[in-house]
């Protein structure tokens, strides 16, 4: 083999590595409610849709969706949707989250967000800064970012997204 076909060969690998370690260091360093650490990666592409909610526990718009985001939630989960809830108030509010999920006990995963590196996280998962809650994020069935939405959804949208899968 010659020098320039190796030398081609292990620049395309060197590429092809960098791009795929690329991948998990852009997904969000998460907590569980008992203090766990988490990474999203581990909630998605497991070949169902799976919409992220950001919720703040002051949010009046996050509380008003979240009765649909459950319902929605129960109806596909283990089929072809799920969802997981995503707290930005931080692991030092944890009564406060707790306290707001008593409310609608929500049967989907609720994770907490490392306040100090949130908003470089989401910036470089989605391009864009972080600007309101609730914001969802939606990933494919084989764990791509579909798409992002700042402000409430509509279950209709929901429901289109899963039916044209």
């Amino acid at each position: 083999m010659s020098f320039f076909k190796r030398s081609a060969m292990v620049c395309r690998a060197a590429v092809l590595a960098l791009l795929f370690l690329a991948g998990p260091a852009s997904a969000f360093q998460l907590q569980e409610l008992n203090a766990d650490r988490v990474n999203l990666n581990d909630y998605v592409g497991d070949g169902q849709w799976t919409l992220v909610m950001f919720w703040s526990t002051d949010c009046i718009p996050c509380e008003a969706q979240k009765p649909m985001i459950e319902a929605f939630h129960r109806d596909h989960s283990g089929k072809d949707a799920q969802v997981v809830g995503i707290a930005l108030d931080g692991i030092k509010y944890i009564d406060g989250i707790k306290q707001v999920m008593s409310r609608h006990d929500p049967s989907y995963p609720n994770l907490v967000v490392f306040t100090d590196v949130f908003h470089r996280q989401f910036k470089e998962l989605t391009g864009t800064d972080f600007r309101v809650t609730p914001t969802y994020l939606l990933y494919a069935p084989d764990g791509s970012l579909a798409g992002t939405r700042a402000g409430s959804i509509e279950r209709e949208l929901l429901e289109s997204v899963v039916a044209g899968s």
